[in-house]
């Protein structure tokens, strides 16, 4: 293919898939799954339950949660079902509880099947009416430098993570430090028109998107979003636009979007607030600086 045909191209990333885990629930994770290529440390406020409020009926359970401690405490009671299509009749009100403060987990015994194990972060983000309050402070690539996928569970060998993590105890008692995983997807922006051969076969190259997500394009989609949030870990901004080119496209800006109201997150920085759907813009003309 002739490169002087190569037009410049925009590319767009966008979060498939979203997981959120306090560090010590990522050995919980499947070490097959390797799915998240973008890996966010935020702040949020400690979440407890109120161990008094906990009431059985037939068809749920009744409890209390605790957000936030201090001046900033607020408590929302919440109603979950935890029957399934294992146990269709069974009566809540058999089930005993314990909560084991350290993992922050409801556990629920009584069942023939064995004990049923909730978290408390992941029954909040699922039941809660509201927004649960995500200050972004780092953002890095789940990928060794080989370019092989780390699983979840690896994330905290990081030596950034961990010295977020260690901060986050001496500075920020009233937090917590919960880690947001994200699958991006990616595709071109534009479409080709023009019946020159030379761009017929790029569209041939290129019509069936998703685009594979490389580290290139990765680089893209995290510079973009570093640059937006300008997170206090991340010490380096990279204001240009790196260049990015794949199957040999270049590729002059990148569309980077979020979906974090689908899990009940308000994102932000100390820099930056995000909206929901909001599309982050980073181009060889424009930054977010």
């Amino acid at each position: 293919m002739n490169t002087k045909y190569m037009p410049d191209y925009g590319l767009q990333t966008w979060a498939y898939h979203l997981s959120m885990s306090y560090p010590f629930d990522l050995n919980y994770l499947s070490p097959d799954d390797r799915r998240y290529n973008i890996y966010v440390a935020t702040l949020i406020p400690k979440l407890s339950i109120d161990e008094g409020s906990v009431q059985f009926f037939e068809d749920y359970i009744r409890f209390d949660i605790i957000v936030g401690t201090g001046e900033h405490t607020s408590k929302e009671t919440l109603d979950i079902s935890i029957i399934s299509d294992d146990m269709p009749e069974f009566d809540h009100r058999k089930f005993e509880f314990d909560y084991e403060k350290p993992r922050k987990a409801m556990v629920f015994k009584g069942w023939e099947k064995g004990p049923v194990e909730l978290n408390l972060l992941h029954v909040y983000l699922a039941e809660s009416k509201y927004y649960l309050d995500t200050e972004i402070v780092y953002i890095g690539q789940a990928f060794r430098e080989n370019g092989q996928r780390l699983p979840a569970k690896e994330l905290m060998s990081d030596p950034m993570l961990q010295n977020v993590e260690a901060d986050i105890l001496r500075d920020y008692s009233e937090k917590d430090l919960a880690l947001l995983l994200l699958e991006f997807k990616s595709q071109l922006l534009e479409e080709i028109d023009n019946e020159d051969e030379d761009l017929v076969q790029l569209q041939e190259l290129t019509k069936n998107p998703p685009l594979e997500l490389d580290n290139k394009i990765l680089d893209a989609t995290e510079a973009a979003l570093i640059n937006y949030f300008k997170p206090e870990y991340n010490k380096k901004l990279n204001n240009d636009f790196p260049n990015v080119e794949d199957n040999r496209l270049h590729y002059r800006s990148a569309t980077v979007q979020m979906h974090p109201d689908i899990m009940g997150l308000k994102l932000f920085s100390k820099e930056k607030a995000y909206l929901s759907n909001e599309r982050i813009v980073a181009s060889s003309t424009h930054s977010n600086s």
